[in-house]
């Protein structure tokens, strides 16, 4: 780990000595609560202890991962939000196209790869499902036939909405051709002791049941069975990633002096940049590995955005000029070796460094680096909560736009029909709603929804946010066009931008979009129940209709943005999402 930390060297060296002198690494472990915000953070630091656990709790059962790799599916695929997804969908971008190669080469050679764990002898791709927006699941569902695929449930707390509601779909269209009992034999529920799930998944009949830690949050479990077993599944090898995480937790152990400890000396820098202005954590990786960006991303936000403070990750913007950049960012760059990539990224940190900005340079050996990796950031994390003085292991945001989805849920339900609240503004089929903060931009622009939106970028000021929320599919046409508006606003504004879909964003950036410092800006994308095509897709066995809940959950957050003060125009694309993208496109390269 390098560090290029310019005239922030003295501060972060500073804050190294005052960290060693008051033995806080120690206090960390020993789980000292005074060293964050003194309330209940001791309750969470099981994740200290997951890499040296035995495979049994990290992983699961031998019985159950048996079973497993005797299943006949081709396919793993996670139905989980936030940190019970977001790992496994880097297990799957990262090791999808090797495990095809590598089930080819091992029957061609009959014996397993050093890739392949001896425990399953296959390889089978993984697949996550965190969607609520109806295009996205019908088009999954048709792209992935579900009577070749082993799921897993994933809820800690066993009564997330989104597992939940996926699960009841796939399970009834499996019933319906396969018969109930032999349905279920396609879930594994992966959940904490005596959660509603495991007790779901035992009267069904899952396959299997494997429980997580209570007192491991969901954003510090993927070296849980969370993360885990869907390793296992694919037929890598967990176990190596688990001793690859060990090493790490040893380096970073509790009488490791900062200058040798990699996580510690990370966060220390990361926190003390953060009080500094450079909030903005802008992350480049090798390409192998650069899905673990929006992991990096969920841990980081949701853990440090709170209380006013807060670190924004930006995990896929690229690499640009020294000019490009206003003084709020750090650079962290994770480079596996041999990357071809790595010397283009050097050229351009090195011009970063030179300009001022502070720099960070990571080398893993290999892909399963990310096992060590993983513990490296969950330390560092920690640590940037106890230099802010927060508790990085709470989520209070998280709760406030499940609430207003609940809300707006019932009202619907109370109303036997779509609401009928006004928009400020309408033009081509797209209604626009104004945040409070914009409501007389919104009065101003006199119908006019270019000056409208003008008006939303002017607002941008120097160490702002410019966010792009969309409860859309995520499709690389629509992907496409949100690009397209971001890569107009950041070089033209000099700020921050990030793209991001939910409701996944809801369980990651969302806290730190709600409780973190008031610097953002940008639109929250939906479409509007009554305006898609095709019929409603229900949820069987707990009613209502995933139309509804997509856009209530995009409502709902929408509103609380709204009551909290951020620059936001909410914007119902209508019927054709993708010719509204275009329009907005348009108004936002205007302005």
């Amino acid at each position: 780990m390098r560090f290029e930390l310019g005239e922030h060297a003295s501060a972060v060296a500073e804050a190294r000595s005052a960290w060693d002198r008051d033995a806080r690494t120690r206090r960390l472990w020993n789980r000292d609560a005074t060293i964050f915000s003194n309330s209940d953070e001791a309750r969470w630091l099981g994740w200290l202890e997951l890499p040296t656990a035995a495979p049994e709790a990290a992983i699961g059962s031998e019985a159950l991962r048996a079973a497993i790799a005797a299943h006949p599916a081709d396919t793993a695929v996670v139905l989980g939000m936030g940190g019970s997804s977001l790992w496994p969908d880097v297990l799957g971008r990262t090791w999808n196209d090797r495990a095809a190669a590598g089930a080819t080469s091992n029957a061609a050679a009959g014996s397993a790869s050093g890739s392949v764990s001896a425990s399953t002898g296959r390889r089978r791709r993984l697949l996550v499902l965190d969607s609520t927006v109806p295009d996205a699941i019908e088009a999954f569902l048709a792209r992935v036939p579900s009577e070749r695929c082993l799921y897993f449930v994933s809820s800690k707390s066993g009564s997330t909405i989104e597992p939940n509601a996926l699960f009841e779909l796939i399970h009834a269209r499996l019933a319906a051709k396969l018969g109930a009992a032999a349905a279920s034999r396609h879930f594994v529920a992966i959940t904490d002791p005596g959660s509603a799930l495991e007790a779901r998944a035992r009267a069904a009949g899952f396959l299997g049941i494997a429980l997580g830690r209570a007192d491991v949050g969901g954003r510090f479990s993927a070296l849980s069975p969370f993360g885990l077993l869907p390793a296992a599944a694919m037929g890598l090898e967990p176990e190596r990633l688990l001793a690859r995480a060990a090493a790490m937790a040893k380096t970073c152990g509790p009488d490791v002096e900062v200058d040798a400890n990699p996580g510690v000396a990370l966060g220390l820098a990361l926190g003390v940049l953060a009080q500094r202005g450079r909030d903005k954590l802008t992350l480049s990786l090798s390409p192998e590995i650069e899905s673990f960006g929006g992991w990096i991303e969920q841990l980081v936000a949701e853990s440090t955005g709170k209380t006013g403070h807060g670190i924004l990750p930006i995990p896929d913007e690229g690499l640009g000029a020294p000019g490009r950049y206003a003084g709020d960012r750090v650079f962290v760059d994770l480079a596996v070796a041999g990357d071809a990539t790595t010397k283009t990224r050097a050229g351009h940190l090195d011009a970063l460094a030179r300009a001022g900005h502070p720099v960070i340079r990571i080398e893993l050996a290999d892909a399963y680096d990310l096992g060590q990796a993983i513990f490296a950031w969950e330390m560092a994390t920690a640590v940037v909560g106890a230099v802010l003085g927060l508790n990085p292991f709470d989520q209070p945001d998280v709760e406030s736009a499940k609430q207003a989805t609940r809300q707006l849920m019932a009202a619907e339900q109370a109303a036997a029909g779509r609401g009928t609240v006004a928009a400020d503004l309408e033009a081509a089929g797209v209604r626009i709603f104004a945040s409070k903060t914009l409501g007389p931009a919104a009065r101003e622009a006199k119908g006019d929804p270019a000056r409208l939106v003008k008006a939303l970028v002017d607002s941008l000021l120097p160490n702002d946010g410019f966010i792009v929320n969309a409860f859309l599919a995520d499709s690389p046409e629509i992907r496409a066009k949100l690009e397209r508006i971001r890569a107009a606003v950041g070089p033209a504004r000099r700020v921050a931008t990030a793209v991001s879909f939910g409701p996944r964003y809801l369980h990651s950036s969302g806290q730190l979009h709600k409780g973190g410092p008031n610097r953002v800006v940008g639109l929250q994308l939906w479409q509007s129940a009554a305006t898609r095509t095709g019929g409603a897709l229900a949820i069987p066995g707990i009613g209502g209709d995933f139309d509804r809940l997509a856009e209530a959950q995009a409502v709902g957050d929408f509103r609380v943005l709204s009551e909290r003060g951020r620059r936001m125009l909410g914007i119902d694309v209508g019927a054709d999402p993708a010719a509204a993208l275009d329009l907005l496109g348009g108004w936002i390269e205007g302005a």
